[in-house]
């Protein structure tokens, strides 16, 4: 189940862009003697006293869709098929200001292209 939530980093940096909405998941930061332990929780009431290191988890389709309708930052993931690689490569695309942007560089998963363009468009939203 983790893996429909946008990784802990990412999370907080959309935490400091302005994301508040509603969310299944948030990550708990707890001080143990092991240091901080990070902790994927369902249960808002695990959040008080909510403190900044502790952040609402988003699954990437909400992630997605903020970017889309609060910043107008629409975005897909595109499958190219690698002959060198013998298997499939992924890319990012993205909308700004009515130009296509594409994701230079070819991954091998579709995660891992998602992630890129998930911190592409934080970029973009925090340099405006």
């Amino acid at each position: 189940m983790e893996k429909e939530f946008i990784p802990y980093e990412q999370a907080l940096d959309l935490k400091e862009l302005g994301f508040d909405e509603p969310c299944f998941g948030y990550y708990l930061c707890k001080n143990s003697a092991f240091g901080v332990e990070l902790e994927l929780t369902t249960n808002w009431i695990d959040l008080l006293p909510y403190d900044s290191s502790s952040c609402k988890a988003p699954t990437c389709s909400q992630a997605f869709r903020w970017f889309r309708e609060k910043h107008n930052l629409p975005s897909h993931i595109s499958t190219y098929w690698q002959p060198d690689w013998n298997d499939y490569s992924y890319q990012y695309n993205f909308v700004e200001d009515k130009k296509k942007w594409n994701g230079i560089k070819h991954y091998k998963t579709y995660e891992e292209a998602e992630l890129e363009c998930l911190k592409k468009l934080m970029e973009i939203v925090k340099l405006k």
